[in-house]
């Protein structure tokens, strides 16, 4: 008698699902999706949250993706575990909307690989198997995909991840639910599921052209950002790093690293130096030299999008068109032609300017080369900026284990925090073979960091906005700054400009002209504390406008006494606006003088205090 021995390991599966499919397809998109409910213990088991995904630490997400980990366990804990544990209370939930993707990937999305070898189910009333990589599914009388119909699903443990995209936070109370709760308080219970499988085989579409792939990622995002938006509100900072379809948020993207991971391109701000987790638009701790939020104020008023209802009989189309080619020009006939057509097609429905994924890849494009390498030479060049960018390059402070770290430590609530922490230091120390420590490789360098930092105006909220507003509007008229200067050479007169005011410590809070410090009545109150408003923000704009004017006309910068005669050339009467005696500056000084007790009606004073700043900067100017 012999034996024959099969030495294939079986593919290991979850559970085969009853389903329902139905698809969303309206325009350009069709999204399908499968319905049906799970036990409360196969979700628990089968379904992940981001963090939980493979190198969900270490791996080299984007920027895009990295949002996707952020769970707020303090509201799972005291909010959602508790609704659960409460047995004087119905509990009911939303379906948990769950994209079933290719397994053990560092990114979101993407092609689920070979097909895996999954024996059909046994069902006498099902098709043949349609298997995209390690997902199975078999329609009820029919061997082919269908629109609409029933059958059932399965897919393989280890090559395929179901993560929640929406719904995280139920999830994540589910888990700790089963975990904690007695096998009989929920084994009868279940959850409604909507799955989303991002593959053409099963009806999966999005605009593309003839040689492009489906736009799985940008869809997939899209989708979560919609059903957030509906559900509770999304962050600021999030919807700007979710938002495909919105010109300013795709263009500020362009400005930011792709991951923790990428460190040295040259045309970008990395991802580590910027805090695209918080809207808290706080920089003056921690490694980060300014924020998504702050990026995105800057570029939106640098492009000033068109935002009107389109008509073709109010001229509409040809101001988008002018503002095309002054702002976003598009060099490719046939893409600017296609941009247009965009254009003429909203004002022939009397709707809103919109645009299709080609068209803000297009912008985007334009972006990048007209805008993006100014903006981020102002982070690369400008001195305080550049201090710290050069500091945690030189001591490999860019990458994933630091910047994980600070989040983990300093960002995240405990006790995930902490947890988190924990795994990181212990990965960092096993990969130095002992010799990392957290003295050494973490808080020493965050103690060098506040150095850097101490007393700098370029880490206050406040100062960063005045200097972009500034930035973006030297960028978007010169003229209005220097006699004769493009684009290219006024951005360079600038961050030289600022770069002289940084050596002679007139980018410190604490630098003073006489006995008077110079930012008082700017950004600074009558007893020296910070004015984080608006009004503090123009202040300091102006103050530098006028030092990069006097900069550009260098000895012939007028005295005080002359500045405020507005004369030709135009700087010269950007000049005069800013001094004069009811501008920003003026009611700055003004509002000084009176929280020193002087009269409200004296105008000596203030212009006294004006003067005392203009001639330092005059002086510094003609240097």
């Amino acid at each position: 008698m012999s034996f024959v021995i099969n030495s294939t390991v079986p593919v290991a599966t979850t559970p085969e699902i009853v389903f329902l499919k139905g698809s969303v397809s309206l325009w350009a998109y069709s999204i399908p999706f499968f319905t049906t409910n799970v036990p409360l213990g196969f979700a628990a088991e089968y379904f992940k949250l981001f963090e939980e995904l493979p190198q969900a630490d270490t791996g080299e997400w984007t920027l895009e993706e990295l949002f996707q980990r952020d769970i707020s366990w303090d509201r799972v804990d005291s909010e959602i575990l508790e609704y659960l544990k409460s047995p004087t209370r119905p509990q009911f939930f939303n379906a948990l909307t769950v994209a079933l993707l290719p397994g053990h990937a560092t990114s979101f999305g993407g092609d689920f690989g070979p097909d895996v070898t999954i024996p059909p189910i046994a069902d006498p009333g099902l098709g043949k198997p349609l298997t995209l990589g390690g997902v199975q599914v078999q329609f009820y009388g029919s061997d082919v995909d269908v629109i609409a119909g029933a059958g059932k699903m399965r897919w393989s443990t280890g090559h395929v991840d179901a993560v929640a995209v929406d719904g995280q936070h139920r999830l994540a109370a589910i888990k700790k639910f089963t975990r904690q709760a007695k096998r009989s308080q929920w084994q009868d219970a279940s959850v409604p599921v909507i799955f989303l499988i991002a593959d053409e085989r099963v009806g999966f579409q999005t605009p593309k052209g003839a040689e492009e792939r489906p736009r799985t990622v940008s869809a997939l995002r899209s989708v979560f950002i919609d059903l957030n938006k509906n559900a509770r509100p999304v962050s600021p900072t999030r919807t700007i790093l979710l938002d495909d379809l919105d010109v300013v948020s795709v263009c500020t993207r362009a400005l930011i690293g792709r991951s923790l991971g990428e460190t040295v391109d040259p045309e970008r701000i990395p991802l580590s130096v910027v805090d695209w987790l918080t809207d808290r638009n706080k920089i003056d701790d921690g490694p980060f030299v300014t924020t998504v939020m702050l990026l995105y104020e800057a570029v939106g008023r640098l492009l000033a999008v068109p935002d009107i209802q389109m008509d073709e009989d109010d001229n509409s189309v040809g101001k988008v068109e002018t503002w095309l080619q002054q702002v976003l020009p598009i060099e490719d006939e046939a893409t600017y032609e296609d941009v247009v057509g965009q254009v003429r097609k909203c004002a022939r429905l009397q709707t809103k300017l919109s645009w299709l994924p080609a068209h803000i890849a297009a912008l985007r494009s334009s972006f990048e080369t007209e805008w993006r390498p100014h903006l981020v030479r102002l982070f690369r060049e400008f001195g305080p900026y550049q201090r710290l960018w050069t500091m945690m390059s030189e001591k490999e402070l860019l990458g994933p284990q630091f910047i994980n770290l600070y989040v983990s430590r300093e960002v995240m609530p405990p006790p995930a925090g902490q947890e988190r922490a924990k795994r990181l230091e212990a990965a960092a120390k096993a990969a130095a073979e002992g010799a990392w420590t957290i003295e050494k490789n973490y808080l020493a360098p965050l103690r060098e960091i506040g150095e850097i930092k101490n007393d700098q105006w370029a880490y206050k909220i406040v100062f960063q906005r005045a200097l972009l507003r500034l930035f973006s509007s030297v960028l978007r008229d010169p003229a209005l700054y220097f006699v004769d200067a493009d684009r290219e050479s006024a951005a360079e007169k600038l961050i030289e400009a600022l770069n002289l005011l940084d050596a002679n410590a007139f980018m410190k809070l604490e630098k003073k002209v006489g006995r008077e410090l110079f930012w008082q009545g700017s950004g600074l109150t009558a007893d020296g504390t910070i004015e984080f408003t608006n009004a503090g923000a123009e202040r300091l704009k102006a103050w530098l406008e006028i030092f990069l004017i006097l900069r550009g006309v260098g000895d012939t910068g007028p005295r005080f006494e002359a500045a405020a005669d507005g004369v030709k050339p135009r700087p010269r009467k950007q000049l005069a606006k800013l001094l004069e005696d009811r501008g920003v500056l003026f009611r700055g000084m003004q509002k000084l003088s009176m929280a020193r007790d002087n009269d409200p009606e004296d105008e000596e004073t203030p212009r006294k205090y004006l003067k005392q700043r203009y001639d330092a900067l005059r002086e510094l100017a003609r240097t």
